[in-house]
């Protein structure tokens, strides 16, 4: 096997640290951090099967990754768990709930490399790109599950401006902004509800702007060097509802302050840093918007989700990269991290057959 990057290493543990701590103040016991470590093994033991392999197998099942992705898509809209009025989870054998949604990110990410690594003209790989994306984000919106929709979006557009010209992605923006009057009417009423208290979350105090508002109140409190875990009262009382997935950023910033905060970001940026040099190591077309997807979709988590806990976003629900709770978006987690990986290793030989 060859060598997994120390400094990723380090930085996923850290995440996992200050994760950790943070769910433990909020339940005052270890039942979330024993589910997430059972995670974070099953994930560190995906990344050791992955970069077994170079990447550009993955190539000769694009479309059977896709075609999985969509059908378990449509499965769950019809047999789905039901949960908070939406039907997001596929019950596997009674012993968890998946996300298929989730994993339709990395699958979106193998499937726009794949096309836009064709040797087709720029408005061919705009029309592929465009059909492959659409009933991706229709059937997880139908869900509902806007945040995800959004995450999918934002992943076909960064890959799309690094592939064709930029005419094409001006194009798809332009369509999605005269789009919206026409997509608020399918808004489920918590969605609108939570778009109106993003662009003012004191008009409804104590009803849709609550959460946000318990959230920047939580992350400020932490001030500087923060309340440390036995006196983050707004955390262990449970102030900021959803706190263990939605709104876990606002528990670090009460327990480890603005220094603990600054930290965080810092491993996240760590992190980034390491998907840009994926991509910059590589002369492989294929393995360039892999790493390109892989970077988007974690950074659109990773700046909603802290941009909503202090309120410069609105409420979409997207977890944490590896500090929320949550399996499925756990695992999704690790196996674009090994994709990553694996193109950082496989470098020398990708560059000697750049064509492949």
């Amino acid at each position: 096997m060859k060598k997994f990057p120390f400094s990723i290493f380090l930085t996923i543990s850290g995440l996992t640290i200050v994760s950790f701590t943070a769910l433990y103040t909020m339940a005052g016991n270890f039942n979330y951090i024993l589910k997430e470590s059972i995670y974070i093994l099953i994930g560190f033991t995906i990344v050791y099967f992955i970069i077994l392999f170079d990447f550009r197998i993955i190539k000769y099942f694009v479309w059977i990754i896709y075609g999985a992705s969509v059908l378990s898509l449509i499965f769950v809209l019809y047999f789905g768990v039901v949960i908070n009025e939406s039907s997001r989870w596929i019950n596997l054998f009674g012993i968890s709930n998946i996300q298929p949604s989730e994993f339709s990110k990395v699958a979106l990410i193998i499937t726009l490399a794949y096309v836009f690594s064709k040797d087709n003209d720029d408005f061919k790989k705009f029309c592929y790109s465009t059909i492959i994306l659409t009933p991706m984000v229709l059937l997880i919106f139908m869900e509902p599950d806007m945040g995800t929709s959004l995450v999918l979006i934002f992943i076909y557009l960064l890959m799309m401006i690094i592939s064709i010209p930029i005419k094409y992605p001006i194009i798809t923006i332009s369509t999605v902004l005269a789009s919206i009057p026409f997509a608020i009417r399918f808004l489920k009423p918590y969605q609108y509800q939570r778009f109106l208290s993003f662009i003012n979350p004191q008009k409804d105090p104590l009803g849709s702007g609550y959460n946000v508002i318990q959230s920047i109140i939580a992350t400020g409190s932490g001030q500087i060097f923060g309340k440390g875990i036995a006196q983050s009262n707004m955390t262990k009382l449970k102030f900021v509802p959803v706190q263990y997935a939605d709104f876990i950023f606002s528990a670090i910033g009460e327990i480890w302050g603005f220094i603990g905060s600054i930290i965080v970001l810092g491993l996240f940026a760590i992190l980034l840093s390491y998907f840009v040099r994926t991509y910059r190591n590589t002369n492989n077309k294929f393995g360039k918007y892999l790493a390109t997807g892989v970077l988007a979709m974690f950074i659109f988590q990773i700046f909603v989700n802290i941009g909503m806990c202090v309120g410069m976003m609105p409420a979409t629900g997207l977890p944490l990269p590896f500090i929320s709770v949550g399996g499925s978006s756990t695992l999704t987690n690790f196996i674009a991290l090994g994709i990553a990986i694996n193109i950082n290793l496989y470098k020398e030989e990708i560059t000697l057959a750049a064509g492949i």
